[in-house]
């Protein structure tokens, strides 16, 4: 686990829900989304207290919206067809062979403003080179917060570093920016790799130790106890067994009561199932010890393989690494000076290591 502190400034978002479709916020007012307004129609304050949003317009929605001619009066039909009747997959048919039906019921914004959105819009979109290479923690960077990929981003000034996706699309309302500097979130990565290849490339046995106790620190404490209490329980449950038949044998040739060994049954079964129990939960802790120091000691192969390294790369990385996560304390907003950031890196077999 890395922290990072932040030193920009700047004061959290702080929203509150007025009685309205509409959210108050330092910033503004957030519409909420049909989805939203719904639940809102149905809220009881008095029953379900204050009223907070859990979902936010996404951008897909929205952009279909802003291309919706529905707004400026139009009726649109013919988009899709069905190939077969047979199926119920649908095709899309070219923008050019749609039925548009201007004029047929009152405009909510006017064509010209229409116009200048598709404009716009289409002057955003960006033309990606084929020469162009993924983004070295793609597929391994997310959130901590909401889950989502941390997205990498340059700003005008050439600042390159990395901001959650759903802050990005949605707004700061939806979640923490959790932006961090792409130098410092490589070198933060590159020396937790490092550290770890040295530990285990100098003392293995030690760190591979202090990582069993990091995992299952009370399960390795009690092996030897259990071990020695399970075969205790195993050679009681054999013995059950073997009074239970002479128990039989005995109600057969008629020395033991029927009421005698309907009690001593009673209690021989009563004791073999607390073995039972006891021995599989026994044999489940030791099995997890056992899944554990083999999942180290794989670990402990590959991490030796970079005791020595230049730079990160896409193959190293998803080797070592299931994801690494970015949270930031406490609050939202962007960073406030001191604000700190916790990085967590989850190697492959052993997870996060302290």
């Amino acid at each position: 686990m890395i922290f990072w502190t932040a030193s920009h400034s700047s004061g959290p978002i702080i929203a509150s829900c007025a009685p309205s479709w509409e959210i108050h916020s330092d910033s503004g007012f957030l519409i909420l989304s049909p989805k939203e307004y719904t639940r809102f129609r149905k809220h009881n304050p008095e029953r379900d207290g204050e009223f907070e949003c859990r979902h936010f317009w996404t951008r897909t929605y929205v952009q279909f919206m802003l291309k919706n001619e529905i707004y400026v009066g139009s009726m649109v039909q013919g988009r899709q067809y069905t190939p077969s009747y047979r199926s119920k997959k649908r095709e899309p048919i070219p923008k050019e062979d749609w039925v548009v039906v201007p004029d047929m019921h009152e405009p909510i914004v006017s064509r010209e403003l229409f116009d200048e959105a598709q404009k716009r819009m289409g002057a955003r979109k960006k033309t990606i080179k084929a020469k162009d290479e993924p983004d070295l923690f793609a597929g391994l960077f997310f959130c901590e917060a909401c889950g989502t990929s941390m997205l990498p981003k340059v700003s005008q000034q050439k600042y390159f570093y990395y901001n959650c996706g759903r802050s990005h699309a949605i707004g700061q309302l939806a979640c923490s920016s959790h932006y961090i500097n792409r130098d410092t979130f490589h070198q933060a990565v590159l020396e937790d790799i490092r550290r770890n290849a040295k530990l285990f490339s100098e003392d293995a046995e030690k760190a591979a130790q202090r990582l069993m106790e990091l995992k299952c620190a009370d399960q390795q404490k009690q092996t030897t106890t259990m071990k020695r209490d399970l075969a205790s329980a195993k050679k009681r449950l054999a013995d059950l067994d073997v009074k239970l038949k002479r128990t039989y044998e005995d109600n057969m040739s008629g020395k033991l009561p029927d009421h005698i060994f309907t009690m001593f049954i009673a209690d021989y079964d009563t004791e073999r199932a607390t073995l039972k129990a006891n021995i599989a939960e026994m044999e489940k802790a030791l099995e997890k010890v056992r899944d554990t120091k083999a999942d180290i000691d794989r670990f402990a192969a590959l991490i030796r393989k970079y005791t020595s390294f230049e730079k990160l790369d896409r193959f190293m990385l998803h080797e070592l690494i299931d994801r690494i996560t970015i949270y930031e304390t406490p609050g939202m907003g962007r960073c406030r000076k001191g604000k700190e950031k916790r990085i967590t890196i989850y190697y492959k077999f052993v997870g996060a290591i302290q």
